[in-house]
């Protein structure tokens, strides 16, 4: 079981991705932006933050950096269903460009996104 750590600013993704990783049996805790994000990881340990790339306000990618920064060895989901006016490989890419150590396109299936927690997240293989 991981810590796991959910941004992303759509209630209806968030609701949905997180019930994909309680399925999974992990302890999920949630918020909808990158400021939020950056003082809950400030604040205490997780094995694994998942983050969506576009929000309103700082985004995703600057929160990547941010853990990169601050959160060396932190492994980081990115979901995306893409750029405002750009397309989806242009997230993708400039997600794994700042250090995602994996990119899943929404909508992102359950198994999808259970294979990659457990890839990334050490206390997730445990299980």
């Amino acid at each position: 079981m991981a810590s796991i750590l959910l941004t992303d600013d759509v209630p209806v993704v968030r609701m949905t991705v997180r019930r994909f990783l309680e399925r999974g049996q992990h302890r999920v805790e949630e918020c909808s932006s990158a400021a939020e994000a950056e003082t809950l990881l400030g604040g205490r340990p997780f094995d694994l933050l998942v983050t969506d790339l576009w929000m309103p306000g700082r985004d995703g990618l600057t929160l990547i950096g941010w853990v990169k920064a601050n959160r060396p060895g932190l492994p980081i989901i990115a979901i995306t269903g893409g750029a405002p006016r750009a397309p989806q490989l242009f997230s993708m890419e400039e997600a794994a460009r700042v250090g995602a150590d994996r990119v899943l396109m929404k909508p992102v299936g359950m198994q999808e996104l259970l294979a990659a927690v457990s890839a990334l997240a050490p206390s997730a293989a445990k299980e």
